[in-house]
């Protein structure tokens, strides 16, 4: 412990001396002690012995900047330093479980940083529930059917589709769906046994109706505006696929809205939908846009 004034006395030879060597005792050891120096200047180093903080002293000379903690075996090793060395782009200096400092590279791209309450990490989305946008058919022209495969069980717990002015090639064709259990190949499901519908009827003329009773309009202003959840998809039990929300305009320009709209069907093979694929009865999907969210309870 060393601290002074550094002002140095007019005085006898001795005692100048002296009062040198303690001034010059005082610089090399930062003016430690346990509590500051009496006089202070600005930019001045304080090492505070109790607490082992290095301190500096501000422009205004009124405050303590706390620079860093440190104790008497220097913890940190060289290979944790050199971690400053290799930081990169978006990578994040952590303690990991050994209480060393350790690098975490950055995350993909719609990833955020989450944490298991024992270490943090990147988790693809978001840590919490919620809705993600996932794909778009973008812009459709006179396709035979509308596929989406990206179905993902490790993040989604269901997901809901959005028809925007989705329009039959043929007028007063039906909207139907069918689901694939495959995560690789997709091969549709069209037997007889694998779907019912809300109004109780199976058979293969009835494979995945949507919109069982509804002959959608072809017009540019008919067609559907709907939202299509797939509930529970990703156990091997069964899987509900409901329109749940929209607007349906028929060939004679009667809109139906829910809940008079709200129809389905539930997919009665025991295995997980990884696929599903939307089509008219007769005819293609003329035009219109189909987008799918994928949604997470946690």
């Amino acid at each position: 412990m060393s601290q002074h004034d550094f002002i140095i006395e007019n005085q006898f030879f001795p005692q100048t001396r002296a009062d040198i060597n303690a001034a010059l005792q005082a610089i090399a050891s930062n003016s430690s002690g346990d509590t500051e120096p009496g006089t202070t200047y600005a930019n001045q180093w304080w090492y505070e012995t109790d607490t082992n903080i290095l301190k500096l002293r501000n422009e205004d000379n009124n405050d303590w900047v706390d620079v860093i903690t440190l104790d008497a075996s220097m913890t940190a090793t060289a290979s944790e330093l050199n971690q400053l060395d290799a930081i990169t782009r978006g990578s994040i200096l952590y303690g990991n479980a050994s209480g060393d400092t350790a690098r975490l590279a950055k995350g993909g791209a719609g990833t955020v940083l989450t944490s298991d309450g024992t270490d943090i990490s990147w988790a693809a989305g978001g840590g919490g529930g919620g809705t993600e946008f996932i794909a778009s058919s973008g812009a459709i022209s006179s396709a035979a059917t509308v596929d989406f495969t990206q179905f993902d069980s490790s993040a989604y717990d269901s997901y809901a589709f959005h028809f925007i002015d989705v329009l039959p090639a043929t007028d007063g064709s039906r909207l139907q769906a069918q689901t694939s259990p495959d995560t690789s190949s997709h091969v549709y499901d069209t037997g007889s046994s694998d779907y019912i519908l809300t109004l109780g009827a199976t058979g293969t003329s009835n494979v995945g109706r949507l919109l069982d009773t509804s002959s959608i309009g072809g017009l540019v202003n008919e067609g559907a505006n709907i939202t299509v959840a797939v509930l529970n998809p990703h156990t091997s039990t069964h899987t509900k696929v409901v329109v749940t929300d929209g607007v349906i305009t028929l060939t004679n320009a009667v809109s139906y809205g829910a809940p008079a709209l709200a129809r389905g069907f539930v997919r009665l093979a025991a295995a997980q939908v990884n696929a599903i694929r939307f089509s008219f009865n007769f005819g293609n999907v003329a035009s219109g846009e189909i987008t799918m969210y994928g949604i997470k309870n946690s």
